[in-house]
């Protein structure tokens, strides 16, 4: 991710694209719309012809879209059996594999769950399955930023804290900051001062290159006294968008901004366009 500003896109092809279920469509539709970069979502699995992820990877040069990608949901770092602890460290590899086809540069994925375990053994696993992770990649050539998830339920791991501490243990590792879900987990960090303390925690902890270089996830969310989570359009939620791109604006950040709001890309050009409104 070498440029410094934040480039807006969408979790996903746009809803307006003529054929939903092609990326190469939908990275021509956010290129028609003005929007920026695109997320590859494998929320359902890793499957991919070949022909797709060369022909993505030479239209997103083309027309200057980047991508991201995500991961599916079944990963579980921290899984009962030993197998399917393997098979989540499978589906990531599969998945930057085929990302690294499409000439994506950051990918992110929901590590684990506590499953009742104490948070710090958890992190531990975690821990030691990105480094088996990253090690194998490197094996493969495959140069990608892994960036487990900032998650919205307390029962999964992927704490701003734990985030920042697996990026410091684990070279390729990076936080994928879904501001979202950090208010529906912590119910705070939604006023501009709040969301200056984090931008503050990352640039201390980590550096200002981590400023200039984020995968951030954003859409309208629900939440309720179980943790169950809905994405809403932001006009529907409570989630104060504005004062989040004022302080990433204030803080010089760059990168990746993901909108998976339902409505996908009306969401992500009202958040660019209030964006280029700020000084």
């Amino acid at each position: 991710m070498h440029n410094n500003k934040l480039l807006f896109g969408t979790a996903g092809v746009p809803n307006s694209t003529p054929k939903k279920n092609s990326p190469i469509e939908g990275v021509k539709r956010i290129h028609e719309l003005g929007l920026d970069c695109m997320q590859l979502e494998f929320a359902h699995g890793v499957r991919m012809k070949e022909e797709i992820s060369s022909g993505l990877r030479k239209i997103s040069y083309e027309l200057g879209v980047p991508l991201t990608s995500h991961g599916p949901y079944y990963i579980n770092l921290n899984a009962r059996e030993q197998d399917k602890i393997d098979s989540s460290v499978e589906r990531i590899i599969q998945t930057a594999k085929i990302s690294d086809l499409c000439g994506a540069e950051s990918m992110t994925f929901h590590a684990a769950f506590y499953m009742k375990d104490s948070p710090f053994d958890v992190f531990d696993l975690v821990e030691k399955s990105m480094n088996v992770i990253e090690e194998r990649l490197s094996r493969l050539d495959i140069e990608i930023e892994l960036r487990p998830e900032l998650t919205g339920k307390t029962s999964q791991f992927g704490s701003l804290e734990e985030l920042i501490s697996l990026t410091k243990n684990v070279e390729s590792c990076r936080p994928c900051m879904d501001f979202s879900h950090l208010f529906a987990r912590t119910g705070k960090f939604n006023t501009e001062q709040e969301f200056d303390e984090v931008l503050g925690v990352l640039q201390n902890e980590l550096s200002q290159e981590a400023l200039q270089n984020m995968h951030i996830h954003i859409s309208g969310i629900s939440t309720n006294s179980k943790g169950d989570l809905k994405h809403l359009n932001l006009s529907d939620s409570k989630f104060d968008w504005k004062a989040l791109l004022r302080s990433l604006k204030k803080f010089n950040c760059a990168g990746y901004m993901i909108c998976n709001s339902p409505n996908l890309e009306e969401d992500a050009l009202m958040l660019k366009e209030y964006y280029q409104t700020l000084a």
